[in-house]
């Protein structure tokens, strides 16, 4: 990438603000009966002692399919865990229709059969789902109910501003029968305080009855910090229709959580001279953040090392938390003890994703690591930390950009620099501003407190963990890490376990074979033969972990220890806090300067097999220019481009059509085409002999693997990276995407002041999309066959664009063309689609970033994700269209009218 290209962000620009409203992914629901942490090989027949079955992956209740209303994943945002499960095959999920049908049979009147059938699909067909409920919406007779599901499907879509506009146009008594939970979600997620009281109503007033509709409730009112209303709804629940055994259970997880905010504990009293430390636990309010994964607890473990490697220390506190943190005391290898006058530590469990609810005395030290993604019912981060803790951030893992807010920024500024367990979490740091560096995983020196054994027996089995036995091998065993016991088990429980299996790994099995990170590390740490199996090998967790050999690894664990120990003897000296992060910053400025240094470091530019100068001059020797034989007066032209190939002729002609009925200047249509002839540009001379046409034909050119290319997109569509070098002659020019409608005059937008910028465009409204690090981020999980090219992909980004930039939708563009040039955009960025899997409009992106000028949305108005009232140009994003018959979507009239037009002028 060329210096004057890349157009880093300079001191005055500003980057589209992030949304301090976020969403997570919630760790997969793996539900399981028994309670040993060993499992069978599921091709194993007949019961194993001292095994349980592998965990379902999923409930069949409909209080578990409620949960598919917590706002979507986010597929960019985090590993994907079903990676993590074991294959099992599932049949066919039925069709939208059948479930409405059998809904309908069961007696349900029609608005009630339609919300509880998009709320009870687990995989949601949201093209089939909004087709139906955009037709509902069009009659009078049934718009409430179309009107409450298409709410639905808007928010499991992650169309957060659609969701709310169509709940709050409900009647409030409709609202609470059809989506109560659904209703206060959209409102906390769009900041209305209003929702919560009208929630809060609806509970006292009895206006919702329904168990699990109550539960959902109390969630969402101790999100947002209301108790009491919480605690009404719990109650209410407990009386409600329809209870059940689990949402029982629910009600009774919950509870003790609402009671802590409703009377919080006064911190216990820490005697002067004792320090005070935390010791991190995975419990949550939501029970499906609450940790599964006896992982965390094997970080937690390696965390305490840090502190009893030092000589003569004195644990207080609770015997609950001091009694386990004592045995591992005991089984500190001597070669790791650091020398010392000893301490009083008063020790205090707090949890990592629910810390502001705990009682935390006043200075407690905490050494924060692993992986902060968790937020409570997908709508609250718990971050930063409780207020009494002071944070020494060592293997910290972030790669969800929403959680990045500006106080969370702020936080981590102030008491960082930030250790990171990889190289991802680096570069997106310090893209925020965070002084960081590459710290390496925790687990590596959890070895602290595990003293030589010996090692396993002669013809010991091999343990495949969360990874699938091989039938070759009928006496190895299968571990898995994921199980419900871990969720409710005690901080005592867990940490006997962790070591249990660590120890087990080393001493009871010839070999570790496994898919998780907090197997692999750990067993390599504590002397175990371990095969590392990662189900993505470019999983942006790893960046830096897998590239490390045996003498990396070493070198790691050192590095952590050498980085941990001045600043944790300065804290049990009881120093104070300023001396101590003083130490810290002191300790890890050569690391922070050489992470600045990698971070800075130019990428090499991205190459591939496509030529770009040869294809350029291969499209333009094709150009053939028909011009208009009935031109419209003036010089002025509006210039159009649209990129197609054979199977959207028709739909082009449609496009053109509603460019030709509402603009009155003349107009020049661009044309790249692939599986078009002459008679295609005949037919269009003969039906707009006002429009001169320029055509372009792209038949043949490749682009590489462009694995980011959406199912309802063809290739054609990347051809419109060309364009500022096939029409060198042009300065500016409108891109209009073949699924799109002018309905008013388009010179408005061609005569668009671009204030400098090199494009104008739309930027995306959807939560998924909205966020310009979070799809690079979700771009990076396309690339499992190529871990560089995942490194690179994030270090470009985060080296080009400033924090916090918006992504756009590029179906609509007005283009400079000659910034575009200038740029030398289509030589540089073309290849992005082949080194890093980009489909057409990721490439636009990665190359404006938040350089570009935001349309009004009138420009790119989407009847599929917002309420559209005056749309200068319409839309129809995704894959439900204008001209499908069978299906039909909002403002598809004017599609019609427009291929009625055209039937009478032909």
């Amino acid at each position: 990438m060329s210096p004057e290209s890349r157009r880093l962000a300079e001191s005055g620009e500003t980057a589209h603000r992030v949304p301090t409203a976020d969403e997570m992914i919630a760790e997969a629901l793996l539900t399981a009966a028994a309670d040993p942490l060993r499992n069978p090989h599921p091709d194993h027949p007949g019961p194993v002692p001292e095994a349980r079955p592998l965990p379902t992956p999923d409930q069949e209740t409909w209080a578990a399919a409620k949960e598919a209303n917590r706002q979507p994943r986010e597929v960019w945002s985090a590993p994907d865990r079903a990676a993590d499960r074991p294959f099992q095959e599932r049949p066919e999920p039925t069709s939208g229709d059948a479930v409405l049908t059998t809904a309908l049979r069961r007696g349900l009147p029609l608005d009630e059969a339609v919300t509880t059938s998009v709320r009870g699909a687990r995989r949601l067909d949201t093209a089939q789902w909004r087709s139906l409920c955009h037709s509902l919406m069009a009659h009078p007779e049934t718009r409430r109910a179309g009107t409450a599901g298409a709410a639905l499907v808007a928010q499991r879509a992650g169309l957060r501003e659609l969701a709310w506009d169509l709940l709050r146009s409900l009647d409030p008594a409709d609202a609470a029968r059809l989506a109560p939970a659904e209703y206060l979600r959209a409102g906390i997620a769009m900041a209305d305080a209003a929702a919560a009281r009208t929630a809060t109503a609806w509970v006292r007033d009895g206006a919702v009855t329904d168990a699990a509709a109550l539960l959902e409730l109390a969630k969402l009112l101790f999100v947002t910090d209301e108790p009491g209303p919480a605690a009404e709804a719990l109650e209410a629940a407990r009386r409600g229709t329809g209870l059940t055994a689990e949402i029982r259970a629910s009600v009774d997880h919950l509870a003790p959580w609402v009671e802590k905010a409703l009377r919080p504990a006064a911190p216990t009293h820490v005697p002067a001279g004792h320090v005070s430390f935390a010791v991190l636990d995975y419990k949550a309010p939501d029970e499906h953040v609450s940790s599964s994964n006896i992982g965390d607890t094997v970080q937690t473990v390696a965390s305490l090392g840090h502190l009893l490697r030092h000589e003569g220390l004195r644990l207080h506190g609770d015997d609950a938390v001091t009694g386990p943190v004592r045995r591992l005391a005991g089984r500190v290898r001597p070669d790791h003890v650091v020398p010392g006058p000893g301490a009083d530590v008063h020790l205090t469990l707090v949890q990592r994703d629910m810390s502001r609810l705990d009682a935390v005395p006043p200075g407690t030290w905490m050494l924060a690591f692993g992986w902060y993604m968790h937020s409570q019912f997908d709508l609250r981060f718990d971050f930063p930390f409780h207020e009494n803790l002071l944070p020494l951030f060592v293997s910290f893992h972030v790669n969800k950009h929403a959680i990045l807010t500006p106080a969370a920024v702020d936080y981590l500024r102030a008491h960082g620099p930030v250790g990171c367990r990889d190289w991802t979490t680096v570069h997106l740091l310090l893209n925020a501003g965070v002084p960081a560096f590459f710290s390496g995983c925790l687990t590596t020196t959890v070895d602290t407190v595990f003293p030589d054994a010996a090692p396993a027996p002669a013809g010991a089995p091999a343990v495949y963990v969360d990874t699938p036995v091989p039938d070759h091998e009928s006496d190895a065993e299968h571990v898995t890490h994921l199980h419900p016991s871990v969720r409710h088990a005690s901080f005592d429980e867990n940490v006997r376990h962790a070591v249990g299996l660590l120890d087990d790994y080393r001493g009871r099995y010839s070999r570790v074979v496994t898919s998780r990170l907090h197997a692999y590390l750990p067993s390599w740490a504590v002397g175990a033969d371990v095969d590392f199996r990662p189900r993505n090998d470019a999983d942006i967790r790893f960046a830096g972990l897998l590239d490390a050999d045996e003498a990396g690894r070493r070198a790691m664990q050192e590095r952590i220890r050498a980085l941990v120990a001045p600043a944790m003897a300065r804290i049990l000296a009881g120093a104070a806090r300023e001396e101590v992060y003083a130490t810290w910053r002191a300790t890890v400025a050569d690391e922070v300067a050489r992470a600045r240094a990698v971070h800075d470091a130019p990428v090499a530019p991205p190459s591939g097999t496509c030529e770009v100068s040869e294809i350029v001059t291969a499209v333009r020797a094709t150009r053939v220019v028909v011009e208009a034989a009935a031109a419209r007066p003036g010089a002025d032209a509006v210039h159009v481009a649209v990129a197609l190939d054979g199977n959207l002729r028709a739909q082009m002609e449609v496009v053109v059509a509603g460019v030709v009925r509402h603009t009155a200047r003349p107009v020049r249509v661009v044309a790249l085409t692939r599986d078009h002839t002459p008679a295609d540009h005949d037919r269009l001379a003969a039906l707009f002999p006002e429009v001169t046409f320029e055509w372009y034909a792209c038949d043949g050119i490749g682009y590489g693997a462009v694995l980011g290319m959406l199912r309802h997109i063809t290739v054609a569509t990347m051809d419109r990276l060309l364009l500022p070098e096939l029409l060198p002659h042009l300065d500016r020019v409108v891109y209009h995407d073949l699924d799109a409608l002018a309905v008013t005059d388009l010179a408005e937008l061609y005569d668009l002041d671009l204030g400098g910028a090199p494009l104008a465009a739309r930027p995306s409204i959807s939560y998924n999309y909205r966020h310009g690090i979070g799809n690079v981020i979700r771009s990076t999980r396309l690339l499992a066959h190529d871990a560089g090219a995942a490194r690179d992909l994030v270090r470009t980004m985060t080296q080009r664009h400033r924090y916090g930039y918006r992504g756009f939708n590029a179906g609509i563009l007005v283009l400079d063309l000659a910034a575009l040039r200038a740029d030398r955009f289509t030589h540089e960025f073309v290849p992005y689609a082949e080194r890093y899997g980009l489909n057409d409009q990721d490439v636009l992106n990665a190359y404006a970033g938040s350089r570009y000028l935001p349309l009004p949305a009138r420009w790119n108005a989407w009847p599929t994700q917002e309420v559209v009232t005056e749309p200068g140009l319409i839309h129809w994003a995704g894959p439900v269209k204008p001209w499908h018959d069978d299906q039909y979507v909002l403002l598809k009239e004017h599609w019609q009218d427009t291929e009625a037009w055209l039937t009478a002028r032909r």
